[in-house]
């Protein structure tokens, strides 16, 4: 089986971002994605979409997320066209991203890979005619910046991509159907954790959004982000942190507050962990630095 890197399509590490339209007829050998996470739109023609040994339908305007070590193939495509964005979620959804509010953004960029990599899973999100075509003028323009590569042609391109997770994070709001785990659930308590990190939330409450036990929940939350849920709070609370440290001058023990940390003592544990610095000595090198 064909094991793919980033690298074999883009030469540019500093970048991690990838885009082409593909065509295909009869059979793509299965293949599985080392490095990357892989965004694909159906733009024309059909597919049997092969994942492990079960195999669906694919069509013109169905949208899915494939990530890293998933293994799936085409089978009898017949014309059929497709846009495939190759990326690294770390660099594109990484600090103050705010569509990770989104429970659409969650389900299909985290959730659904999950899914589908554990089990036989028919992506949910299929785009209508009209957002299609207002998809299909945008994946156009982020087509023709990667070629052209102008001057800020990084910075068009993040910002088009960008778009584009928020189009589609935003059209991912259908009802779970009953076979799915509940995906949608599992995504509506990410999203209250996006949402709520600075206030005094447990796992029990988030796990509650999503209508699951805490051990199942927690199965699941782990296996998808490798973090537990109190892990990924704590991270987005030391995220803002960050924020507010750069860009306010605001006392210590006062950030610790809003960002959900009333013990500054453990705030400052867990930045040094984080940063391998005091939140103190982080502010002092953002002040040197400025000078």
């Amino acid at each position: 089986m064909n094991e793919m890197e980033l690298q074999y399509f883009h030469d540019d590490m500093s970048f991690p971002f990838f885009i082409q339209y593909g065509f295909h007829d009869g059979w793509l050998e299965p293949h599985i994605h080392k490095d990357f996470t892989e965004l694909v739109l159906v733009m024309d023609g059909t597919a049997m979409h092969g994942i492990g040994q079960e195999t669906h339908l694919i069509k013109s305007g169905d949208v899915f997320v494939i990530g890293g070590n998933t293994a799936h193939e085409y089978i009898d495509a017949r014309n059929f066209r497709l846009c495939n964005i190759m990326f690294r979620p770390d660099y594109f959804f990484s600090g103050t991203f705010h569509t990770k509010e989104s429970a659409g953004f969650h389900a299909l960029f985290y959730l659904e890979p999950y899914m589908t990599r554990e089990m036989v899973f028919q992506s949910r999100l299929h785009v209508n005619h009209e957002k299609y075509i207002q998809i299909s003028l945008l994946i156009d323009k982020m087509i023709h910046e990667y070629h052209a590569r102008m001057e800020g042609w990084k910075d068009i391109l993040t910002a088009y991509f960008t778009e584009l997770v928020v189009l589609l994070s935003r059209e991912y709001s259908l009802p779970p159907l009953e076979n799915e785990q509940g995906i949608l659930q599992v995504a509506h308590a990410v999203s209250f954790i996006e949402k709520n990190y600075r206030y005094a939330i447990n796992v029990e409450k988030i796990a509650a959004c999503a209508g699951l036990s805490v051990r199942h929940f927690s199965r699941i939350f782990k296996s998808t982000y490798q973090l537990t849920p109190m892990q990924y709070v704590i991270r987005l609370r030391l995220l803002y942190a960050i924020e507010l440290l750069k860009n306010t001058k605001e006392p210590i023990t006062e950030i610790a507050s809003r960002c959900g940390f009333p013990d500054n003592n453990y705030f400052a544990r867990k930045f040094r962990e984080m940063y391998q610095v005091t939140p103190t000595e982080y502010r002092n090198q953002q002040d040197y630095s400025s000078c």
